[in-house]
């Protein structure tokens, strides 16, 4: 019976610490704070910006609401360039993909939608959810006439 009793407090003991992990790694209080600590995040300010991996496009982070990006929807504006000229880039596609890869969870049943907006070069992206506290990346994926694409990723710590 004492050898029973050893092993279910063992048990106990070892389902809390797997339980605090995983909501380290979720991003509860602690979590928040353990993402921010990695370094893996962007601090957040208007006009963000991230030279797309081919260095084709420039992206900028214009607005975010909530602004930093936070949980559940989100809407950002942002503004894309060419990297040589400087000059905006106009009629893109944008494929938005958000991906929390601690976790491996994705946006769920939302899909992320897009509005080029009035102002050359920007775009409104509206159902970005990032729906669990957390690390997670945006991946914003440019595609204009010519099929010249580029791709940037955002990289945010989602707080409770």
């Amino acid at each position: 019976m004492r050898l029973l009793k050893l092993s279910v407090s063992a048990a106990l003991v070892l389902i809390s610490a797997s339980i605090s992990v995983a909501a380290a790694g979720c991003g509860g209080e602690m979590g928040s704070d353990a993402c921010t600590a990695s370094g893996r995040a962007d601090s957040y300010v208007v006009g963000l910006a991230h030279k797309g991996v081919n260095t084709v496009y420039d992206f900028k982070l214009m607005s975010a609401t909530p602004a930093p990006p936070g949980l559940n929807l989100n809407t950002w504006v942002i503004q894309i360039n060419w990297e040589a000229t400087g000059a905006p880039a106009t009629g893109a596609s944008l494929t938005v993909s958000p991906f929390m890869p601690d976790q491996q969870q994705g946006p769920g049943t939302y899909t992320p939608q897009v509005q080029e907006l009035s102002t050359p070069g920007q775009y409104q992206i509206s159902n970005i959810n990032t729906w669990m506290p957390g690390y997670w990346e945006i991946t914003i994926d440019a595609k204009t006439s010519g099929n010249v694409e580029d791709t940037a990723v955002y990289k945010f710590c989602i707080s409770a």
